[in-house]
């Protein structure tokens, strides 16, 4: 995907959900990291929700291969997370959410990072590979698709693995 596609639909989508009156939200931010219009670039977005829960994701997307476009290169999606839960306490200084682990559970997290493909659903661990998981591709997950989730699982009170169509293996 070229940036310049990223950001129109980022931006598009982004004008579609429906998040309520009394949410705060720093994003989705986006930029390249080097050169306008060539990879690597970052998104990361947090959605605060009243009760104590917030939704937060972060894409890492870096050079792929494929032909150049106006001197804009292709990138591809190589790490991302989308983390559902309570809110952390700690705040790094851009006012996105530091990790930390004992006080930021995951109602669910679905991760691609350098442990592979994986979900944590209802805490922290285990991780939960691509192999234990059907009905969902965990790399294909598309960041604005998690946020409906969120927002349907808030509202109507379905755990995600109805709302996103996965079940996970004993």
């Amino acid at each position: 995907m070229y940036f310049a596609d990223y950001a129109n639909r980022l931006l598009a989508e982004h004008s579609s959900l429906a998040l309520g009156p009394d949410v705060v939200e720093i994003g989705p931010l986006h930029s390249p990291t080097k050169l306008p219009g060539t990879p690597p670039w970052n998104m990361d977005w947090v959605v605060r929700f009243p009760d104590g829960k917030q939704a937060y994701l972060y894409e890492r997307w870096f050079p792929a291969r494929g032909p150049s476009r106006g001197g804009a290169m292709m990138g591809q999606r190589l790490a991302f997370s989308f983390h559902y839960g309570t809110s952390g306490t700690q705040v790094r200084r851009n006012g996105f959410p530091a990790r930390d682990k004992a006080n930021h559970p995951a109602i669910i997290r679905i991760d691609l990072d350098k442990n592979g493909p994986h979900i944590h659903f209802h805490g922290e661990l285990p991780h939960i590979e691509q192999d234990k998981v059907i009905g969902m591709v965990i790399e294909d997950v598309d960041p604005f698709d998690f946020v409906r989730a969120v927002i349907e699982h808030r509202s109507k009170n379905t755990d995600f693995d109805e709302i996103m169509g996965f079940k996970v293996l004993p």
